[in-house]
Parts: C-alpha cells; structure tokens; sequence
C-alpha cells in the first residue's frame, strides 16, 4: 500500500510498507537540503531523520523503505498508533534553516502519521 496522504498532510499507512512523501513548492533557484523526521507520542525520534537534496528542483521526493516504517509500531491491542512528523529546509549557501508547516499552517500543529499494524510479513 502506498501511504494516503490527505490535505492537510497527514499520512496514513500499515506498519512495513515503502512509499513515497512528494515535498512540492521550492525554489529552484536554491539548492536545499530537506530533512523528515517521526516521532512517537512522547517526542522521541524514531529512527533516523532522513535527508534530500533538492538539486534545484522545485520538489523532492523521500523514500520511506519497509525497514524504517516497520519501526512505527502498534499495540496488539490498539487499532492503530499515532506519530507526528516534521519537515525542515535548509539552504546551504545562506544557512537559513525553515520548519515546513504542513497542516494547519499555524506554528505548533502537528502533522500526524496513523500506523496500522502489519496484515502480512511479505518478502
């Protein structure tokens, strides 16, 4: 399953699958580094924060392998687990660093990641 990823940026998904989060909106004219990183419901991070480069696109695509969502993990007897996640851009040349504001657009809202739990182990 890919993620659904509704218009306020939230993301849904099952615990062990890939997908892929389009970050849309740079400017080309900059050469960004755009960061993602999850948390759990305490402010831990979960894995490692991931890093792309934006080679002067006006986006960016992340990859989220099975391994680094099969770390999100649900409650046998939950039906699913929240996690919150955050974008930063960061422009190399002025060291201007930016937090993405995803959904509401107001400072201090959250960006959530529902995680189902795994139906299948697969390969």
């Amino acid at each position: 399953m890919a993620f659904k990823i509704d218009k306020d940026g939230n993301i849904s998904m099952i615990q062990g699958d890939s997908g892929l989060i389009t970050i849309r909106g740079l400017n080309p004219n900059k050469n960004f580094t755009v960061y993602f990183a999850i948390q759990d419901k305490n402010r831990k991070p979960v894995g490692n924060e991931l890093s792309v480069n934006s080679n002067n696109s006006s986006y960016v695509v992340l990859q989220l392998t099975a391994d680094y969502t099969d770390l999100l993990t649900v409650k046998k007897d939950e039906p699913c687990a929240i996690y919150y996640y955050g974008l930063k851009i960061c422009d190399e040349t002025t060291h201007r660093e930016d937090t993405l504001i995803v959904a509401s657009g107001e400072i201090g809202s959250l960006n959530t990641i529902t995680v189902y739990p795994k139906k299948v182990e697969g390969a």
